[in-house]
């Protein structure tokens, strides 16, 4: 029993303390594990996050120097900022010094980020890398967004240099005659005729089938010997009469059953003859179309001010149209206007599968936060030996403007001495609040410099600017589909540089813009992204129009009079054939017809005084009966008289 007691006070549990270390040392280890990756590892995965994020909206390499985060004070700083040029890898787009974010506490707890405020501080632009950037492939451009690779393949052909290449090659001496032997004679008029001409014989089977299928002469004149054997003389009495009247109106029943398809067919030959010779006349605007079809074939361009302003800044302002395109569907994708295809689908829950087929809504909440909001940021710049000296602030950044209710808006002022670039004023507006989003940009700078800038470089001819000072005025609207861009550039002490393989070509370009210091160039791009309206003028055009035109007008008038000639000369000839073949058809089915009405005219005289003589000798036998039996009654009522 003794040794039973002892054993079940050994098996008692041992009475529990204040501090449960079980717990304790699981909880200490987990926070230590996470205080250690927030202290060795979070920073530099982070910064390669941003920098990953960055690229791809950026298209080039993004470079982040260092990041530091502090989870106390809420706050991160990004320091060495370089953002590759996609077009130029060698460079940076934009340099920042240092970024600095302080967040919100209450948002972060939330799983939001707030930032209330930063600041941008030591931007500068166009700086050298130590490394070319990477550059992103580009993306192929989906249906229905961007500019289809079709009429983007148009717009650049229309505004490259060409055009001065073509004139240049004339001016040259190039023989358009050979040029236009070589084409041969795939006219589209003559092609036209050719078909007209099956046309009109496919008419003449049809015309002389219908024709055959008329009443012969043989058949009136059938008629004729009925109508001959009539009785019209002698007739006695009204019942005699009355069978020769109707013997008349059968014979003018067929008569007119025979008439009616000879009536229908004139009707019709004339209708379609005269359509015809519409269609004939047709061929004039397909004159026309071969005639400039075999000039542009040719490479005989309009030496006119708006095709050489084209060519000569056309490919500046698409590259400008492709920018704001690009901006404008980033800042479409990161920042979805309320109600918007792009909103609904980052509202839906990332694992919850619809229950049924319908529209996702978001709805704000009172004192909620979006994903990401930046409320506030300073830009300041004042480096040292002059690099830049900006100033500005952006507001309201964030991936949800419904909810806060207020559009992006960005402003900067300020100069990049090193660059040579001064009076920047600039303000973007983004207003994603509603469901019609809208972007508008003003941006105006007072001075830049600009150095072997290109304008027209082809085998044949090279324009451009060796230095000058440009200043520049932009104002940019769109508002969902519809676009308005407005540029007004100007270039003073301009040094124009000119290059040809002929000298008379060097002369020709040299000659017209000598004496040309400043160069005025304004555009205007309106309409929809499918549909856009390019509106260029430029006084270096007009000054290359009047130069040129001293050395081209009467070469390009010689040649497009001899296109002229070529194209006319086929098709008047065709187009005699045509008509000639038209008017013997013509003669031939309208004389048949004629031979028929000339028997239909004539048998219808005889009937119609026939019917009238019928006519008569019924009125006359009518009144004879009339008047005798008006005798026989007059003589009975004198005989009455005579016994009362």
């Amino acid at each position: 029993m003794k040794n039973s007691a002892d054993s079940t006070v050994q098996q008692a549990p041992k009475k529990q303390g204040p501090i449960r270390f079980e717990a304790i040392i699981p909880l200490a280890i987990v926070s230590g594990v996470i205080a250690l990756y927030f202290t060795l590892f979070f920073d530099g995965h982070l910064r390669r996050g941003i920098e990953y994020v960055a690229t791809r909206v950026n298209g080039a390499e993004v470079n982040i120097g260092r990041l530091d985060t502090s989870v106390w004070n809420a706050s991160v700083v990004i320091g060495d900022i370089a953002m590759t040029n996609p077009e130029l890898p060698s460079r940076n787009r934009v340099q920042i010094g240092a970024m600095n974010f302080h967040m919100i506490w209450d948002a972060l707890l939330r799983g939001k980020v707030v930032i209330d405020e930063a600041s941008i501080v030591d931007v500068q632009i166009d700086t050298p890398r130590k490394t070319p950037g990477y550059v992103l492939p580009v993306e192929p451009v989906k249906e229905g967004e961007g500019f289809s690779d079709k009429m983007l393949a148009q717009m650049k052909d229309e505004f490259s240099g060409n055009v001065l290449g073509d004139l240049a090659a004339i001016a040259a001496g190039a023989d358009t005659g050979e040029q236009l032997a070589a084409m041969g004679g795939d006219l589209k008029s003559t092609a036209y005729l050719d078909e007209l001409q099956k046309s009109l014989e496919g008419k003449n089977q049809q015309w002389s089938a219908r024709v055959a299928a008329l009443p012969k002469g043989e058949e009136f004149t059938a008629l004729q010997r009925r109508l001959a054997a009539v009785k019209l003389d002698d007739l006695k009495d009204v019942a005699q009469i009355q069978a020769s009247l109707k013997e008349l109106a059968a014979i003018r029943d067929e008569f007119d059953a025979k008439v009616k398809p000879v009536g229908e067919t004139g009707s019709a030959l004339t209708s379609e003859l005269g359509s015809f010779k519409g269609s004939i006349s047709g061929v004039d605007k397909l004159v026309r179309d071969d005639i400039n079809d075999l000039q542009s074939r040719m490479s005989l361009p309009s030496l006119d001010v708006s095709t050489l302003s084209r060519a000569l800044f056309g490919m500046d302002l698409l590259g400008k149209v492709q920018q704001a395109r690009g901006y404008m569907d980033q800042a479409r994708s990161y920042m979805p206007a309320k109600g918007s295809k792009v909103e609904d689908e980052k509202s839906k829950p990332v694992a919850a599968p619809e229950r049924s087929k319908g529209r996702n809504y978001a709805f704000g909440t009172p004192q909620g936060y979006p994903r990401f909001w930046l409320r506030r940021a300073m830009i300041s710049s004042r480096l040292s030996g002059g690099a830049s000296d900006l100033s500005g602030e952006i507001l309201h950044v964030t991936t949800d403007p419904g909810l806060i209710g207020k559009p992006m808006v960005a402003t900067l002022r300020g100069n990049f001495p090193q660059q040579g670039i001064s009076g920047i004023k600039a303000e973007l507006v983004i207003d994603h609040t509603t469901a019609v989003a809208a972007e508008r940009v003003v941006m105006e700078v007072g001075r830049y410099a600009v150095s072997g800038r290109s304008l027209v470089d082809t085998p044949a001819v090279g324009l451009g600017f060796s230095k000058a000072e440009g200043s520049m005025q932009l104002v940019a609207e769109l508002r969902e589909n519809n676009v308005d861009m407005r540029l007004a550039n100007r270039f003073t002490e301009v040094a124009i540089e000119t290059k040809a393989q002929s000298d008379v070509v060097r002369e020709m370009i040299s000659a017209s813009v000598a004496g040309l210091n400043t160069v005025t160039l304004d555009a205007n791009v309106t309409g929809t992204w499918d549909k856009l309206d390019w509106q260029l003028t430029t006084n270096l055009a007009k000054a290359l129009e009047q130069g040129m035109s001293r050395y081209l007008k009467d070469k390009l008038d010689a040649a497009r009079a001899r296109i002229e000639k070529m194209v006319n000369g086929k098709i008047n000839e065709q187009r005699k054939r045509l008509y000639a073949r038209q008017a013997e058809l013509e003669s031939v089915y309208k004389s048949e017809l004629a031979k028929r009405q000339d028997q239909i005219n004539k048998l219808r005289g005889e009937l119609d005084a026939a019917r009238k003589k019928l006519d008569d000798r019924q009125k006359a036998l009518v009144g004879a009966q009339q008047q005798r039996l008006k005798q026989e009654a007059d003589k009975t009522l004198d005989k009455l008289r005579l016994k009362f």
